[in-house]
């Protein structure tokens, strides 16, 4: 199985730093018209992904596990219902990550996502274990308010037994998102130990993602193993990617020397540009 860490010094692609991207948005955009994944279908979502894979030789291939479950709860009204059934905080996070359907789909999708190579790292991505939260009592229609250390644990406890249905799937590390979440909003990532504790139990490399703060925030976090920020650390403790801006379409370098990069493709980025510019790395 491919190094994930490894990776990161020798990239798959060849480039001189590696580029992680994420064109989930855009290639639905651009290959599907708009439509949803493909997600109950894994030989068509075989067939996306590959092709997704050919524009942008990403050095890691993202499984995004938050569209997934966002499309599974926006298309069962039974699963939605049952996620609004108790008002209890993290009951709706609970009811979705122990759906059979869901659970099946996503290690499916763990399948397609390689096609067939063996040299390129596979990442979950998903929601921090707070933010998954917020996001799935809104999907409930329940009030969603920022989780405090006690309940952002809680669901960890859930995402944590969620993982366990990847054992045996072709799994190299897993990238936590905190999104858009507001610096003082964000919980310490000691409240995700029961996450850690099971990628530590598979060997997979744990990362987390910040959009608001600079990486390494906290300085070095047991489980950790990479960061990626808005900006370079103010005191590096390990490896760090940086978030791609709109500068980095226009074809600027990105500043600090990251380890990495995670490359958020634009939905609407006009497709000769977008791919002149991946053509540009080297």
């Amino acid at each position: 199985m491919p190094d994930l860490m490894i990776s990161l010094t020798a990239p798959p692609s060849g480039r001189a730093t590696p580029v992680w991207f994420d064109s989930l948005a855009y290639c639905r955009a651009k290959l599907l018209s708009g439509q949803p994944v493909p997600w109950a279908s894994p030989g068509e979502l075989a067939a996306f992904t590959g092709r997704a894979q050919g524009m942008f030789r990403s050095d890691a291939l993202l499984v995004d596990l938050a569209d997934l479950y966002a499309w599974r709860a926006a298309t069962d009204e039974a699963l939605r219902i049952a996620m609004g059934a108790r008002t209890r905080p993290g009951y709706a996070l609970r009811t979705l990550l122990a759906d059979d359907e869901a659970r099946a789909l996503a290690v499916d999708a763990v399948g397609a996502a390689t096609g067939g190579s063996d040299v390129i790292p596979v990442v979950l991505s998903l929601p921090s274990p707070a933010r998954w939260l917020t996001i799935s009592a809104e999907q409930a229609g329940q009030p969603a308010t920022p989780p405090d250390p006690d309940r952002a644990d809680t669901a960890a406890m859930y995402v944590a037994d969620f993982l366990r249905i990847f054992a045996t799937a072709r799994v190299d590390g897993l990238l936590l998102h905190e999104g858009p979440t507001l610096v003082n909003d964000l919980v310490h990532p000691d409240a995700y130990r029961p996450v850690f504790n099971v990628t530590d139990h598979y060997g997979w490399p744990a990362l987390v993602c910040t959009e608001t703060t600079a990486a390494w925030p906290y300085g070095a976090v047991t489980g950790v193993a990479g960061w990626i920020g808005a900006a370079p650390p103010g005191r590096p403790v390990g490896p760090w990617g940086l978030l791609a801006t709109d500068d980095f379409w226009a074809g600027a370098d990105p500043a600090g020397n990251a380890d990495f990069i995670l490359a958020a493709v634009p939905a609407d980025a006009d497709p000769e540009a977008a791919m002149r510019r991946v053509r540009g790395l080297k």
